[in-house]
């Protein structure tokens, strides 16, 4: 027996009732559910931890579950979406950062080998990432894409702009 991790999407035709939320909630708690619905109550995902031989009996016996627990509420929904993962790669997304990893000024210098103030000034060019958050120390960029930009600075030559003298 393994342990599977199983999302289940719908949409209903109409919008239902607050309280079928926690109802339905409650129904499937054996399965270790987990509601959320859009504002509207009209749609929303049902994560569930099902014990099953293989992946194609979890995500049956999960489907079975939400629409017929949906129904038995007089809720006339669709299923939209299913994705369902091990409990391996379940853990292993749980490891994973949240946020992208980003680095400041002074990393960047670091990785291009050049000060703090070179870096300042290369990010003033439209070719250089934009910055995916921006905090009172300073800007923070995507790692992957200084990474990419370093990439295609070094195969486009040194770092110092050269300029033509007479």
């Amino acid at each position: 027996m393994n342990t599977w991790h199983v999302n289940v999407g719908f949409n209903a035709s109409a919008s239902f009732a607050e309280d079928a939320v926690f109802d339905i909630g409650a129904e499937l708690e054996h399965l270790a559910a987990v509601l959320s619905v859009t504002q509207d109550l009209n749609a929303g995902t049902v994560a569930l931890t099902i014990d099953a031989e293989s992946w194609t009996e979890a995500l049956e016996e999960a489907r079975i579950a939400v629409e017929g627990t949906l129904q038995s509420h007089e809720i006339d929904a669709s299923v939209t979406t299913i994705t369902i993962q091990s409990e391996q790669a379940f853990q292993d997304e749980l490891h994973e950062p949240v946020y992208p990893q980003v680095v400041g000024y002074a990393e960047i210098a670091k990785m291009a080998g050049v000060s703090r103030q070179r870096v300042r000034q290369l990010a003033e060019k439209k070719n250089f990432p934009r910055a995916v958050i921006r905090t009172a120390q300073g800007p923070l960029y995507s790692v992957h894409a200084v990474e990419r930009w370093l990439e295609s600075r070094q195969s486009a030559g040194p770092f110092v702009t050269q300029t033509k003298t007479a």
